[in-house]
């Protein structure tokens, strides 16, 4: 089961287009108490792909659990924007829980505009248990 993981490394999902919203930036404000003008970096996290599509991820498990987030600021998020971003996954790691094996796999998407011009990279582990 792990090695169908492992042999997925570098698997990359569909590249999609997202907008920096206001009516939705005004939600998200709102939900992490932010007062400011500013965008959010971290409102890149509401156009992921949770739980990743990750063909190979079917043969591991069951479930999902978040195993953490970390997020790279490239230049500043505007409302208006226009992103374009594909997860890719770029490494796996099998541990013993409690409950049995599970696999921490880890993906990469960059955010871009369309020019080609990096926001913001996100790497995020997620565990198929």
């Amino acid at each position: 089961m792990i090695e169908e993981l492992r042999e997925a490394v570098g698997w990359t999902g569909p590249e999609r287009e997202d907008v920096v919203e206001r009516r939705h930036l005004e939600f998200y404000r709102h939900a992490i108490g932010d007062t400011s003008e500013d965008v959010p970096p971290t409102f890149t996290a509401c156009f992921l792909d949770e739980p990743p599509s990750l063909p190979a991820a079917a043969s591991y498990g069951s479930g999902w659990l978040n195993g953490g987030d970390r997020f790279e600021y490239h230049a500043p998020l505007r409302e208006g924007d226009v992103l374009v971003s594909r997860p890719r996954f770029t490494g796996v790691v099998e541990k013993d829980g409690k409950a049995g094996p599970m696999a921490l796999l880890t993906f990469e998407t960059e955010f871009r505009r369309p020019d080609g011009e990096l926001v913001v990279r996100h790497v995020g582990t997620r565990i198929r248990t």
